[in-house]
This record gives C-alpha cells, structure tokens and sequence, in this order.
C-alpha cells in the first residue's frame, strides 16, 4: 500500500527526503512539498504488524521516536515540527478501530491519518494500474478512475447498490485523507433532444412539426395557427 501512497506524492509535486532512521523496522517515505509556498511534509509508513500490541508501542514510543530522528536529521525545516502529517497504512483485516481511532487522535507529534486497505482492494487497484497502463498517480489520473464508464461506477458505489466495490472504496478512503486531493464530479452530458426527436419523428409530420416550431403561439394567434396548421376542422 505504501507504495500507491509515495507514486501519489510523487505525481502530486512532492519530493522525497532522504533520511535514515536507524533501528526502524518498517518501511517509510517521507516528501516535502515541492512548491515555496506550501510548507507541509508527509511521511509514509507502512505498518505490517497491525495487532494490538504493536499499534499502542507505535502510539506510545514509536512514533516519538521517529519525529525525534527525523528532527536530529538536519534535513528538514523548521515548519517540519508544526506542518508534517504521517500517512499509516495498516491492513484492515482483524484492525482494532479504537486503536486506529486513537492514533488518529493523538495530538502529539505528527498529524495521524490512518490508511486502512484489505488485500482484495489492493489487488483491484493494482489491477486497474496495469491493465489501463498507469504509472503515474495524479489528481487527475485518480478522478479519470472515479468517473470512469460516465460516473456509473462510482454512483454504484457512492450509493453502495450491487456487490462490493474494491477499488472504489480504496481510492476514496485515500482521497479523503489526503487534503491536496480534490474530487471533481464528471459533467453529465445533456441529451440532444433535438437529435431525438428527429430519429422517432414520422417523415409524415415532419412539416407539420416544423410549422409548429416556426409559429408564435401568442395567445391571439393560437386559434389561427391551429387552422392554418391543421386546417379548418368545424
């Protein structure tokens, strides 16, 4: 999972610091934005242990630990201390939701945004990257994927009819963890009901109906156009 999260910072302008945390056993990325003006870092870590035991020394030591060694680094700035939001990616499967929720709580150190994704997601949207040849995780990229078949898709999903949606339900979750992602909802394209009725209009009324079109249907005229459209009936 870690590795959708750093193509995603990667693609969306941000850049990866080179730091060594000796004695940590995880794998972790962390980036810094790449623009001057936005001074914000995230680091990536991905947790393969997700028992209980191993998420309260995260949250009591580890994570501490971390913030201290990458501050001794000298390879970040100041804004580091108060702007550096972590991103945990932990299996779902068998996760205690309190822990996470007390992770994502704690107000020391980092910002905690916990990631969670089960493998049959994961599969789904790795499959969904190499059968459509993608390589790079871009806002734009991650929206073309939510509205792909015209938004249908993703409204299945949104509404939660039909069976489940792996690779919906993953993308979302990391959008919304994620604040430099923004979801744009696909235009729907109008109907060319001109087009429409054209097709199922008999040759037979064409004239009729361009009459109709071409006529001012003020009430003083109603009657005449009636007449000179139908003809005089009485």
């Amino acid at each position: 999972m870690i590795t959708i999260l750093n193509n995603i910072m990667a693609s969306n302008r941000f850049t990866p610091v080179d730091v060594n945390l000796p004695n940590q056993y995880f794998e972790f990325s962390l980036y810094k934005a790449e623009s001057r003006h936005r001074e914000e870092y995230f680091l990536t870590v991905q947790l393969d242990n997700n028992s209980d035991q191993a998420l309260k020394n995260f949250l009591d030591n580890t994570a501490q630990e971390i913030f201290e060694e990458i501050q001794s680094t000298g390879k970040v700035e100041l804004y580091f201390e108060k702007n550096c939001t972590m991103l945990i990616c932990l299996e779902s499967h068998g996760l205690n939701h309190d822990l996470v929720l007390a992770l994502e709580e704690d107000p020391y150190n980092f910002k905690k945004n916990v990631i969670k994704y089960s493998l049959p997601e994961l599969t789904a949207l790795n499959v969904y990257l190499t059968s459509n040849a993608i390589e790079a995780l871009t806002n734009d990229i991650i929206n073309d994927i939510l509205n792909a078949n015209n938004g249908k898709d993703f409204l299945a999903f949104k509404y939660q009819s039909g069976n489940g949606h792996h690779l919906y339900d993953l993308v979302v979750r990391v959008m919304l963890k994620l604040s430099f992602l923004s979801y744009h909802p696909q235009e729907q394209k109008l109907e060319n009901l001109t087009g429409q009725i054209d097709s199922a209009l008999p040759a037979a009324l064409t004239d009729t109906f361009e009459k109709i079109l071409a006529a001012d249907w003020a009430v003083e005229m109603v009657i005449g156009n009636v007449e000179s459209i139908w003809g005089n009936k009485a």
